[in-house]
């Protein structure tokens, strides 16, 4: 290889250095631009979910209502059940209790779409329950979940802990009809 042709290939390979960072630059640019947006998206998607889940409980309140009076015989039912106590929180969509005839409590956890974390968060707040509501200790206590949507594996899973379970049928909510259903009383364990 002559001088020159040295001096030709070091001087386009200088160029290429140069169009080379300037690609880069380019490109971390538009990875930032990609970045900010992706991150606006899960934002938007995380609000459009907390809006369906308050949406799913707006429209199964009325019906969890109707089913404790009833289903249960229970005359008292709250919603958005919140109690704070010596640093921990437990939360409760609604909850509903009669103290004297049959002395029962209904913890309801409320649900767009029925998953196994749904399951496991409903037995968290049933064994933490009495803890903070230790005026409730004496009673028989049931958990339910409420959902517009379950599926079968989720659905037995379900019977099998003896917790019951409403689904939305026709615009309401209504009590799901296991076969071989024993509800769990939570503060027999």
């Amino acid at each position: 290889m002559t001088d020159k042709e040295l001096k030709d290939l070091v001087a386009s390979l200088a160029v290429s250095n140069k169009e080379i960072q300037t690609i880069q630059k380019e490109l971390q640019a538009s990875q930032k631009s990609t970045d900010a947006q992706i991150k606006q998206v899960n934002k938007q998607l995380g609000e459009m979910g907390n809006k369906w889940g308050t949406f799913a409980e707006g429209m199964a309140i009325a019906s969890i209502k109707k089913i404790m009076f009833d289903v249960f015989k229970i005359p008292t039912v709250s919603q958005n059940v919140t109690k704070r106590m010596n640093g921990e929180t437990i939360e409760i969509d609604a909850f509903g209790y009669e103290n004297s005839n049959i002395n029962t409590a209904v913890v309801v956890e409320i649900k767009s779409h029925l998953k196994e974390t749904a399951v496991e968060q409903i037995e968290e707040t049933m064994a933490n329950f009495t803890k903070f509501f230790p005026d409730h200790a004496e009673k028989k206590l049931f958990g339910m979940i409420a959902c517009v949507h379950a599926p079968e594996n989720i659905k037995s899973l379900l019977r099998k802990k003896g917790i019951y379970l409403t689904v939305l049928h026709d615009d309401i909510f209504e009590m799901y009809d296991f076969k071989n259903f024993t509800p769990r009383d939570f503060n027999q364990q």
